[in-house]
Order: structure tokens, then sequence, then C-alpha cells
């Protein structure tokens, strides 16, 4: 798969991590492209590509307390991204509890 555009969805997401380590050197969700994209039936896992380097250790980060509310996932998404060689390497979304996903991007809300 070529690089493209995250979705609606995904650059919400992205938006909230850029909004929470933007100093760190998170990038603005704009120059973020994904170059693959994997459905589990519990989540999501997103590749990401960007030039941007990060001045944090290899890690986890996570969503500073938020999470995502979404129609038909009763007790919500999460998401966590990781970071690897100063770089972003992938978004992954998943579900709380035993509940599935298809990856139907229904309305939701990051609370």
């Amino acid at each position: 798969m070529d690089s493209e555009n995250p979705t609606p969805f995904e650059l919400a997401i992205l938006q909230v991590f850029y909004d929470e380590y933007h100093a760190l050197g998170f990038p603005s969700p704009d120059v973020v492209k994904v170059s693959a994209r994997k459905n589990t039936g519990v989540g999501r896992y997103v590749s990401l590509v960007t030039n941007a380097k990060l001045t944090c250790d290899d890690n986890y980060l996570d969503m500073g307390g938020k999470f995502i509310e979404m129609e038909g996932v009763s007790n919500g998404l999460m998401a966590i991204i990781s970071v690897v060689n100063s770089t972003l390497d992938e978004l992954e979304i998943a579900t709380y509890g035993n509940n599935s996903w298809n990856g139907d991007e229904r309305c939701w809300k990051i609370i």
C-alpha cells in the first residue's frame, strides 16, 4: 500500500496526541501518512509514516487520560502510539473489555 492520508477518525486521534506531546516534537496530523492498516476485530493497527523526530526515548504514548466513545462499542476505545528510533511507528486503537469493533468509523467522541 502506498502512503495515504489518515481517515477522519485517525486524524482526530492524532490531534489528541499532537495536543498532548507537541513539546516532544510530535508532528501535526497533517504531515502524518499511513502505510498500512489492519483491523483485528477488537481494534486496528495503523502503520504511520512521518519524517518528524521526537525528543523522547522509544516508548508508547497514550492519550493522556482521554478515551473514545463510539456508537456501538459499549465500553469505548483507547489508543496508543509506539515510538521507535525517535519516530512514530504505529497507532493502535483497541476496545476495552471483550467488545468487538469491525473497524467502521461510526459516530465517535473523544473525551
